[in-house]
């Protein structure tokens, strides 16, 4: 899609009050199913032969020719075949970057970024501050359009994220829309190594603790723990949790801040499509106890929701803001002998009520949207008056 027609195409969406929503929520682990192609396979590979016989005699550039890379296309294509938005093929490299961004430490740009699942569209939710997109001028929802000079619209968010790591000391042109200038800005970002700040935190008036998860990682149950340590020991009487722009991250991840905030109770269970069922529950009765509210938005998702969900289904918290995402199903990351790996859909997740929010989201307690155009953050007011009134 050229730069003109892009850039209408942003400002249809914007007409028609698209959410930017992001994906992510999956867990490891290790399969093996028969073959469905059968018989199948003789013809495929007389195919094959074929048309490498025709590259061989046709291509005008044969010596730019990477087997490697023909071997790999033949795999993703493979998957794509599906034609499951969740489903992706990745490379050796593609997979141990992946594996990477859940570590809380890596080389790349430093920004937090989200993809819409029906538009393709990739927007930077949050530079980190002083990290190289700050520095370079990337602003929070800047829209990534392309990487090297590549469009990225509509790539897989994870094979993004790989172009944009790399060694530290390196550069990335990446090009993004800034729709409200109606611009399109090259920008040269620096890689650098960044240690993933998922947790931030402060107390804000009145004993209010105010607590921002920006995705769950590896490092997140850590950085919640100190950070909800500190603010009681600052004497917080209630807490605030942001999950807004929250993609999801690992279930692991998400469970284990549960257990610090609810008692033992089931936190989610999935269901797999033979029926299989999986809980998660609370590992014991020991927990933060004091009022809570939680902020969520259009690309609150996956893990996000699973963590609002259970705060919803057993009234622990008031939710405040706008309808979730909707991502009630779960990516499986599924290792293979060559280091690389496929990402499948293996299961939906219920909340602990027995709710999919499968393509629905969950509804907030309290419907507030997010003024712009305000002094101040209007959805975070409404949580603090709520919790304020419950004194």
């Amino acid at each position: 899609m050229n730069k003109k027609n892009f850039a209408s195409f942003v400002a249809g969406l914007a007409v028609m009050g698209v959410v930017w929503a992001g994906v992510s929520g999956v867990q490891s682990f290790s399969s093996r199913e028969s073959g469905r192609l059968g018989q199948r396979y003789d013809a495929i590979e007389e195919k094959i032969d074929k048309m490498d016989k025709l590259i061989s005699s046709y291509y005008l550039n044969p010596e730019d020719i990477d087997l490697d890379k023909l071997e790999q296309g033949i795999y993703a294509g493979y998957v794509a075949g599906l034609e499951e938005d969740y489903t992706t093929y990745y490379t050796p490299e593609e997979f141990a970057s992946v594996m990477e961004s859940t570590s809380g430490k890596y080389s790349g740009i430093g920004a937090y970024v989200s993809q819409n699942m029906s538009t393709g569209l990739i927007t930077i939710v949050k530079p980190f501050e002083g990290g190289p997109a700050a520095e370079a001028g990337i602003q929070k929802d800047d829209i990534l359009y392309a990487v090297e000079g590549e469009e990225v619209s509509g790539e897989d968010l994870n094979m993004v994220v790989a172009k944009l790591k790399g060694e530290e000391g390196t550069a990335v042109q990446v090009t993004i829309y800034r729709a409200l200038e109606d611009r399109y800005i090259d920008v040269e970002v620096t890689r650098a190594v960044v240690n993933v700040p998922t947790v931030t935190y402060r107390m804000l008036e009145d004993g209010i603790g105010y607590i921002q998860i920006s995705e769950f990682g590896e490092v997140t149950a850590e950085q919640f723990a100190a950070a909800a340590e500190d603010l009681e020991a600052q004497g917080a009487q209630s807490l605030i949790f942001d999950l807004r722009d929250n993609g999801g991250g690992l279930l692991d991840s998400v469970c284990d801040i549960l257990d610090r905030v609810l008692p033992k109770e089931l936190l989610v269970y999935t269901e797999d499509k033979d029926g299989n069922r999986e809980e998660e529950w609370a590992l014991d009765d020991d927990r933060i106890d004091m009022p809570m509210a939680v902020l969520v938005n259009g690309n609150t998702a996956s893990a996000s929701e699973i963590f609002t969900g259970a705060l919803k289904d057993y009234d622990e918290a008031e939710i405040i803001g706008t309808t979730t995402f909707g991502k009630g199903i779960v990516q499986s990351i599924i290792p293979m002998a060559d280091g690389s790996a496929v990402k499948l859909t293996s299961a939906k997740y219920y909340t602990p009520s027995g709710v999919c929010i499968h393509g629905t989201g969950i509804e907030p307690d309290q419907v507030v949207e997010y003024d712009r155009e305000a002094e101040e953050d209007n959805q975070l007011q409404a949580a603090v008056d709520y919790l304020l009134s419950l004194r």
